[in-house]
């Protein structure tokens, strides 16, 4: 099962760091898409390293480290695609606060 879970984080990482590339291309999408699939990965992660607290089953120092690299990479290329996404974030909040405006203002001539 340790195993297991090793290769999950891989999985995981490998995901998000798909979603960073896609993030630096702006291909927002692509991002959203391959986040579902990440989400389902950690999922998998969360079920596993239950199943193996359960079973008293720990990991190997080497695994616990490379764990730890994988943590420390996710959370590092999660940081990376919130930077990139806040000017998207403010953009859209803009284009939402300039259609409410213009929404309110009546036309001209009315």
């Amino acid at each position: 099962m340790s195993q297991a879970l090793i290769n999950t984080y891989e999985s995981a990482a490998k995901l998000m760091e798909q979603m960073l590339i896609a993030a630096r291309k702006d291909a927002w999408e692509k991002v959203t898409e391959l986040e579902q699939s990440y989400m389902l990965k950690i999922e998998v992660v969360k079920t596993l390293e239950q199943n193996m607290r359960l079973a008293s089953e720990t990991l190997t120092s080497e695994q616990h480290e490379r764990k730890q690299a994988l943590v420390q990479k996710i959370l590092a290329d999660d940081g990376e695609i919130r930077n990139l996404l806040y000017p998207v974030m403010h953009r859209i909040t803009d284009m939402i606060f300039d259609a409410q405006l213009h929404a309110r203002i009546p036309p001209d001539g009315l």
